[in-house]
C-alpha cells in the first residue's frame, strides 16, 4: 500500500510461489505509469486480476504514515489504477469522486464486460467499473455508482467484499457501522439489498469476508486495525471469526463464532484475526484453499 517508509507512491509486487519478489510495479523506466503514480496518491490495497483479459485493476485507499502521529489527519484516495498485464503498464487512473478510501475491488465472475465492484469507503457506496469502456474524452475505463448503502456505512473506516463465484451475491462489510449487507447483483440494472440495514447484527468492527467454497456461509473476522497511541486509527472490534449462515435467497443468519480473544489470551497473548483464508481438508493429501 505505501513505500518502505510508508509514503506514497506504494507499488504492486509479484511473487513466486514461495513468497520471494520477482519484480515491483510499475517500472521507473516507465515514464507514462510513474508520472500516472505521481499525480495522484498510489496506495494500492485492492487488487483484481484477470489473466485471460490481460488486466489488473488495484484500488488507492490510504497512505499509511499518514495514520500515525503527529498527522494532519488520514490521507484517504479516490482512485483506481487500470494496468496492463502484458507489460505491467498503467493504462489509465479511474477516479470515483471523493470517495475518500477505495479499499477494495474485485471482477464478477462471468460479466461480459469484465466489470468489477470497488467500495468507496467514505461515501458508504459501491460502484461498477467497466475496464474496456471509455469516458467522454477516450480514456479507458469508467466509474459509475451501483448502490448506496445509506447512513450506517457513509464515513467508515473500512468496507471490504466478496462476490459469489457465480457473480450472484456481493457481500460487503462497514467497520464502523457494524454490519454485515447482502446485494443480489444478477441483474446489475436492478440490484436488490437482501439483509436488513435497520438491523442490529451481533458484530463489532467486521472487516475481512470471505465466502464458503460451497457458497452456505461467510466468514467475518471482527477486527480492522488498532494501532495504539502512536495512531489516530484505533477501531473498535471483538475479534470473533463470525461464521455466518447464507439463505437460499442470499440473506444472512448469524449463527456461530470463533472467539479468538479468549481462546489464545492465556497461552499467545491474545489474537486479532484480521482476515481468513479456508482451507478444505477433506484430503489430506491434496489440500485446497480458497
Amino acid at each position: 500500500m505505501g513505500s518502505a517508509v510508508g509514503t506514497s507512491p506504494g507499488r504492486l509486487v509479484e511473487t513466486d510461489a514461495r513468497g520471494n519478489i520477482i519484480h515491483e510495479w510499475p517500472e521507473t523506466t516507465d515514464v507514462k505509469s510513474t508520472l500516472n503514480i505521481l499525480g495522484e496518491q498510489f496506495s494500492p490495497h485492492g487488487l483484481a486480476v484477470d489473466f485471460d483479459k490481460q488486466i489488473a485493476l488495484t484500488s488507492d485507499f490510504v497512505v499509511p504514515l499518514s495514520i500515525l502521529k503527529p498527522t494532519l489527519g488520514i490521507q484517504r484516495a479516490n482512485t483506481l489504477r487500470l494496468f496492463n498485464l502484458r507489460d505491467h503498464s498503467i493504462i489509465s487512473t479511474i477516479t470515483i469522486p471523493n470517495g475518500q478510501g477505495i479499499q477494495d475491488v474485485k471482477f464478477i465472475p462471468g460479466n461480459g464486460e469484465t466489470a468489477a465492484l470497488a467500495t468507496a469507503v467514505g461515501l458508504g457506496q459501491v460502484w461498477i467499473i467497466y475496464p474496456f469502456r471509455f469516458d467522454s474524452s477516450g480514456k479507458q475505463g469508467v466509474a459509475e455508482l451501483l448502490f448506496d448503502f445509506g447512513s450506517k456505512a457513509k464515513d467508515s473506516v473500512a468496507i471490504y467484499s466478496d462476490i459469489t463465484d457465480d457473480g450472484k451475491f456481493a457481500y460487503f462489510t462497514f467497520t464502523l457501522g457494524n454490519h454485515v449487507a447482502a446485494l443480489d447483483i444478477s441483474d446489475l440494472n436492478n440490484v436488490k439489498r437482501l439483509d436488513d440495514p435497520n438491523e442490529t447484527q451481533p458484530i463489532i468492527g467486521p472487516h475481512y469476508v470471505k465466502i464458503s467454497p460451497d457458497k452456505k456461509n461467510l466468514l467475518v473476522t471482527g477486527y480492522f486495525v488498532q494501532a495504539g497511541d502512536i495512531s489516530v486509527l484505533n477501531t473498535p472490534g471483538d475479534y470473533k471469526a463470525h461464521w455466518i449462515d447464507i439463505l437460499p435467497n442470499g440473506g444472512l443468519s448469524f449463527n456461530r463464532t470463533v472467539d479468538f480473544e479468549n481462546i489464545f489470551t492465556k497461552t499467545r497473548g491474545g489474537a486479532r484475526p484480521h482476515s481468513a483464508v479456508i482451507f478444505d481438508l477433506s484430503d489430506p493429501q491434496n489440500p485446497k484453499y480458497y
